[in-house]
């Protein structure tokens, strides 16, 4: 499934997100693919990706550990569901 990723941030601009982001690319190994990070702005940023495993997505968002990260960075994520229409 395309998705798209809306992610805010106010206690971190991109460039810090982006580390963090990248340092879990392992993790997003297991459940996403073609992945296209892009910079809207200093507190914005767009993700889209193939998540083929949205299972593990949604275990994933709803995990202790990553509602403490985006606490602790400031962070809102908007998850959309994109399709080709012909």
């Amino acid at each position: 499934m395309n998705t798209l990723i809306i992610v805010k941030m106010t206690k971190v601009n991109y460039d810090d997100w982006k580390l963090k982001f990248d340092e879990d690319s392992e993790v997003q190994s297991k459940m996403m693919r073609n992945t296209v990070v892009g910079k809207v702005d200093e507190n914005t940023a767009m993700i889209f990706t193939e998540v083929f495993n949205p299972e593990l997505v949604q275990e994933f968002m709803n995990s202790d550990n990553f509602k403490e990260m985006e606490n602790n960075l400031g962070l809102s994520h908007e998850v959309y569901a994109v399709e080709k229409h012909s």
